[in-house]
């Protein structure tokens, strides 16, 4: 094996060690396995496509490595928060397929995971660093538990778009899965981020949603939103703050860290805030730091929310991962 190659391939299977490890959150407010509550959430832009796995040309058998310690560092992430749910965006089909076999098995005493998978493009092309033969891209959602996906129950809705606004297909990903001994309706997006196509495509989302939150079923509405927590465009789904319509808690809502602005002073309980999921660290191409990925939480089954965005591990993705807790409220 050649001394470079070796190095990249050490290099990838850390991601887990330092997922896991000391390196804690992204701010001050800590949320650990050990004290958060006990529902347990994932959402993630993986970057399937956009971040390549390697430099120059590999073998097949060093990409099939890389492609197995890149899985091993998000399993590895996945098992330390005990999750219940993961939302995943931008995911390659490969991509999915390789992550779904990792979970699906009982792995020495680990929880094994049921799975849907939704397609928003027919074929990308830089999916082919995951398969070269399938290049589906889209979204995946994971739940803890074999079966745990109410059969018959998966639905992708693609969403309205702008005639004259150059974007790519995007989906809302839902189903009924079991979430410690409930079924509650997990659904999973990623919205476009041209203006206008994002002030039409979350109050869809949100309409769609709400049809399962009026209907009883605990909702878990996860993705990246490309609009940060105080724009109007995400008046729609927060239950609280100024024009807020929602029914929806956000789970990174009351880190008082976050409580900058005039609107949100430290006195307050909650705000529209949360910590950095698209940094300048995590991607070159981003400009700003901000908030776009969000786990939102019907209020009238949910409490004590809690919530805390990773810190960017480079070779895993351009986004922060973000991990939520809450309760049962009934």
């Amino acid at each position: 094996m050649r001394a470079s190659f070796r190095a990249l391939l050490a290099a990838l299977f850390s991601i887990g060690l330092l997922l896991t490890a000391g390196t804690g959150p992204a701010q001050a407010d800590e949320v650990t396995p050990e004290n958060a509550k006990p529902l347990r959430f994932i959402s993630y832009n993986v970057c399937g496509a956009s971040c390549p796995l390697s430099e120059g040309t590999r073998t097949e058998q060093e990409m099939v490595a890389i492609r197995s310690a890149w899985v091993s560092g998000l399993v590895a992430e996945i098992d330390a928060w005990d999750t219940d749910l993961v939302m995943l965006q931008e995911l390659c089909y490969g991509q999915w397929k390789l992550i779904r076999d990792a979970l699906a098995p009982q792995r020495g005493g680990e929880d094994s995971y049921d799975s849907v998978w939704g397609a928003s493009l027919a074929s990308a092309s830089d999916c082919d660093q995951w398969d070269p033969v399938d290049r589906r891209f889209g979204l995946a959602i994971f739940s803890k538990g074999q079966g745990s996906i109410v059969d018959g129950t998966r639905s992708v809705t693609f969403l309205p778009e702008v005639p004259t606004a150059p974007t790519e297909d995007r989906i809302l990903l839902c189903a009924q899965a079991g979430l410690e001994g409930r079924t509650a309706r997990a659904c999973n997006t990623h919205i476009d981020f041209h203006d206008a196509t994002t002030a039409l495509q979350i109050p869809e989302v949100a309409e769609l949603v709400e049809a399962g939150r009026q209907g009883g079923e605990p909702v878990v509405l996860a993705g990246d939103f490309n609009q940060v927590p105080e724009h109007a465009d995400m008046n729609t789904l927060y239950n609280h703050g100024a024009g807020s319509a929602g029914r929806f808690q956000e789970v990174d809502e009351n880190d008082k860290e976050q409580f900058t602005d005039v609107d949100c002073p430290q006195t307050a309980d909650r705000c529209r805030s949360g910590e950095a999921t698209a940094s300048t660290t995590c991607s070159d191409h981003t400009t700003e730091t901000s908030k776009i990925d969000y786990v939102f939480l019907s209020y009238e089954w949910f409490k004590t929310v809690q919530g805390d965005a990773l810190p960017c591990t480079q070779g895993l993705s351009d986004h922060h991962l973000l991990r939520g807790a809450a309760a049962w409220e009934k």
